[in-house]
């Protein structure tokens, strides 16, 4: 083989069979083989299909996966570099001809690949009578080969250029490169841009792909209230289905990170998104099993303990019994998902305060509504906007010294070892510490 450097072992996984109906490669591997039969490098990336993955149970690429990969075009020219100057080797080449032919020719570009240019493992263990088997796998058992995870590209292609090797060894005559291969091996390809795009692998096979919350990165804490409404939309929408795919939960880190929301603000949101679901369910003095399990469920992919649903069950039950009422003996009582109002001018920084209240999971906002725990005003018969619409809206008004008591019994609460918390306290620390120890 004097006028080609070696063979490029290539495998693809695909969406379908047939190119005609569309289907597309969704992996690609190249194993590079010396002359005598050595692998000297290997190469492996999946590709975006831009399309469903079909047979997943077969070839078991995850979509979360495939749709983070590089298209084909952007990886041409760098699989253009593998290939050239070495003759094509597949088993059953002809399927992967007809792909690479169809992703090129979707690109515009003529390809050396036809039937006669690569050569076929299968055909060759074929001729060198190795095995009744056609498959890859029978063909590298009857040779004695490992056994490999079959059905990813980069084992097949490992396969099959082990298959090249015995078949180098010891029937050299059915692996003979013919006239076309060596054409096919020095095509003069056009210019394609070598990208050198990064490659993307499958998960490992028993990863958990981390909560969607952990790729959310740490913020300073901002002044102002946050804008919310983008973000509930999405996560109405994320859990329509009482699923998180990972599609939706890179899209809701991303308009967290666009809103420039606190880690810290997003496990508040999550909490008054689950407490207002809660009130939902309570509307009709009755929750269902279906209504509890459906709870249990979004409180899970929020990444809260779903200890924490009995909790604001309990707690909304009394406020829907008593609404706008506080006890006589303890007085205000906030809980983590709170959403609470500050209005004028205050002892304490309001930055301040709010950055507190949001660190113990309650949400400070800058309009009251009914869903509104309580105003906390620099004076209790102030006649601003926010203090007239809570009094409209039943919400409590109260002083900045009340709010800051019970803002320092929840956060106390939530400092407290578990199994050491009064009877009397409205959530258990243990649970909240679960909370937020679940996010990193």
């Amino acid at each position: 083989m004097t006028t080609a450097h070696g063979y490029a072992v290539i495998d693809t996984e695909t969406t379908g069979i047939l190119t005609g109906w569309h289907h597309r490669i969704a992996e690609i591997a190249v194993v590079h083989v010396d002359p005598r039969g050595n692998v000297t490098d290997e190469w492996v990336t999946l590709v975006n299909p831009d399309r469903d993955l079909g047979p997943q149970a077969i070839h078991g690429i995850r979509a979360a996966d495939a749709r983070r990969a590089p298209r084909f075009e952007q990886l041409a020219g760098d699989l253009v570099e593998r290939l050239h100057g070495r003759v094509v080797v597949a088993h059953n080449w002809t399927f992967d001809a007809m792909h690479l032919r169809a992703e090129f020719g979707r690109l515009g570009v003529d390809t050396p690949f036809e039937p006669d240019a690569g050569l076929c493992t299968m055909r060759a263990a074929g001729r060198a009578q190795l095995s009744s088997g056609r498959s890859l796998i029978d063909c590298c058992a009857a040779a004695r080969l490992p056994e490999r995870v079959w059905h990813t590209a980069l084992d097949d292609a490992r396969g099959a250029s082990e298959l090249l090797g015995f078949l180098l060894r010891r029937a050299p005559s059915a692996v003979d490169v013919t006239g076309a291969q060596l054409r096919a091996a020095n095509w003069a390809w056009p210019h394609l841009e070598r990208r050198r795009t990064p490659a993307v692998r499958r998960t490992a096979i028993g990863h958990v792909e981390p909560h969607f919350l952990a790729k959310l990165v740490e913020r300073t804490p901002r002044d102002g209230e946050p804008v919310v409404d983008a973000y509930y939309a999405m996560l109405d929408d994320a859990l329509l289905d009482r699923q998180i795919s990972a599609t939706e939960g890179d899209a809701l880190v991303e308009i967290a990170h666009d809103l420039g929301l606190h880690k810290s603000e997003v496990v508040a949101l999550h909490l008054s998104y689950l407490r207002d679901l809660a009130r939902e369910a309570w509307a009709d003095q009755v929750v269902t099993s279906d209504e509890r399990h459906d709870l249990l469920t979004v409180a899970t992919l929020l990444a809260l303990d779903p200890a924490i649903v009995e909790t604001i069950l309990d707690e909304e039950r009394d406020a829907a019994r008593a609404p706008g009422q506080e006890s006589k003996v303890g007085g205000l009582v906030l809980r983590p998902g709170d959403k609470v109002v500050l209005t004028g001018a205050m002892k304490r920084e309001r930055a301040d305060i709010a950055a507190e209240a949001t660190a113990a999971g309650v949400r400070v906002t800058g309009s009251v509504s009914k869903q509104t725990r309580v105003l906390a005003a620099a004076d209790p018969d102030s006649m601003s906007g926010k203090a007239k619409r809570a009094r409209e809206c039943g919400v409590p008004v109260v002083s900045e010294d009340a709010f800051l008591q019970a803002l320092a019994k929840l956060v106390s609460w939530d400092r407290q070892p578990a199994g050491q918390t009064g009877r009397g306290s409205p959530h258990s620390p243990a649970i909240w510490s679960t909370v937020v120890r679940c996010l990193p």
